[in-house]
């Protein structure tokens, strides 16, 4: 894991038009096959028709948020519609070549409750674009159509292609989540506070929050082209919540309320959250709950810090990605001691066990990819001579919240490569043959604020 910055960074600046081929920067078209360069890349995806038509007028009274889907399996995928009408029929639809959509399959007399339904949507092909919808078999309207892929198969490997951010708390209409969706990512990930729920305590009153957040233009921009993976961080429940601090029967609201929204499979070993996701031989993503289990010198239980080293021990992926909510990078140099113990570093034991086992187990191609701190980011996770400094971590949004100007003021130090105070989301596109991956920042214009090729 001992890598000198110059082997495994190239940072945008007069370079970024060269960095950012094949990136989001160019969102208008998808990937496309191999490139030019011999055989040194891994291929794209194949090429997806435009969004299916229905057949019928979409009613935006009956189905105000169109729909989500998340946790993309080979065979399958979880989807989520709020809906007023009852009964409704799911169709979806599959690709077949450039300009040819088939119907995969057909179910009808669904019966949401409390207006919510979610459901596995299963029989898929791997790495096969679908499109989603739900029709009102009562009054003939439809739901707004929404793109999924499946992931790969077992042994599948191409570029995969996927985005991220954080902290949704003011800035509507996400423009940010917008520009995503024109890129029809592999998936998107939510890193946490997507909601600021806080006052909260029953479900309806959680509803209220996710309601505002599915109806708001970028989020059903973004889910409608792709699938989710979400975790939260604090706000999704309560400012810095614990346990001891909660009513009874408010976590059950909240995280009820939040996977209404955020379709997911129950997580590993019973978990609420944290889990993993495979993408074939190019990524495997852990996804980790690092609120909800938080409990003296622990950060993460017992249970899920063993269920990560094995993960990342035994996976052959060409790489491993880390969604944690809140960074594990050493930003004593920017925050001093503020606000220590809501991060990783208030909790030295586990970090030093995880990053440590990373190390010595020798883990290659490894990212850590995080939100919280209301800035864009890449560092490494220690200065140099420390334990992780071999190790990198990528900041990802806010998408709405206040902006840390801290992130313009400090400059200049060695272990943090870029950051700026801006909005943005960053999209990350994984190479499994070159063993790059490319990471662009998208600000609210659609602007390459970053772009910074890492080799892992």
């Amino acid at each position: 894991m001992r890598h000198s910055r110059r082997r495994f960074i190239e940072i945008g600046g007069a370079t970024t038009a060269a960095l950012v081929a094949g990136g989001c920067a160019g969102q208008d078209s998808a990937p496309g096959g191999a490139d030019d360069t011999g055989g040194a890349s891994a291929p794209g995806r194949t090429p997806e028709p435009p969004r299916w038509v229905p057949p019928g007028d979409i009613d935006e009274r009956v189905f105000p948020s169109g729909v989500q889907t998340g946790d993309p399996r080979p065979d399958g995928v979880v989807a989520s519609v709020w809906t007023s009408a009852t009964p409704v029929a799911l169709v979806v639809m599959r690709a077949e070549g450039v300009d040819v959509w088939v119907e995969s399959s057909r179910r009808e007399g669904l019966i949401p409750v409390d207006g919510v339904l979610q459901l596995e949507v299963d029989g898929l092909e791997p790495d096969t674009a679908y499109n989603i919808a739900f029709e009102d078999e009562g009054g003939g309207g439809w739901s707004a159509v929404a793109r999924v892929r499946t992931a790969l198969a077992a042994d599948g490997l191409r570029v995969i292609r996927f985005g991220a951010t954080s902290c949704l708390g003011g800035n509507a209409p996400w423009k940010t989540l917008t520009h995503a969706a024109t890129a029809e990512l592999d998936f998107f990930a939510f890193l946490g506070d997507t909601v600021y729920a806080d006052g909260a305590t029953s479900l309806e009153e959680y509803r209220l929050f996710w309601n505002l957040a599915r109806t708001t233009r970028g989020f059903r921009d973004v889910t409608a082209s792709t699938a989710m993976v979400a975790t939260w961080d604090d706000h999704e429940v309560g400012n810095n919540w614990s346990p001891a601090t909660l009513a009874p029967g408010q976590l059950d609201a909240a995280v009820q309320a939040f996977r209404e929204t955020m379709p997911q499979r129950v997580g590993e070993e019973g978990s609420t959250l944290w889990r993993r996701l495979s993408f074939g031989a190019t990524l495997d993503v852990f996804v980790l709950d690092c609120r909800g289990e938080r409990a003296g010198s622990d950060y993460l239980s017992r249970t899920q810090m063993d269920w990560l080293k094995a993960g990342l021990a035994d996976s052959t992926a060409r790489f491993k990605i880390i969604l944690n909510s809140v960074p594990i990078t050493d930003l004593t140099a920017i925050f001093g001691q503020g606000a220590r113990d809501d991060r990783w570093e208030g909790y030295p034991a586990q970090r030093a066990e995880i990053l440590g086992f990373i190390e010595e187990a020798g883990i290659e191609g490894l990212l850590w990819v995080a939100g919280d701190v209301h800035y864009p980011q890449v560092a490494s996770v220690d200065p140099e001579g420390g334990l992780a400094a071999g190790q990198i971590e990528v900041l990802a949004g806010p998408g709405g919240s206040f902006l840390n100007i801290g992130a313009d003021l400090f400059q200049g130090d060695p272990q943090y490569w870029w950051m700026a105070a801006e909005w943005n989301y960053a999209c990350f596109t994984c190479d499994p043959v070159e063993g790059s991956i490319l990471v662009e920042h998208i600000g609210d214009e659609g602007d390459v604020l970053n772009a910074t090729r890492l080799f892992l």
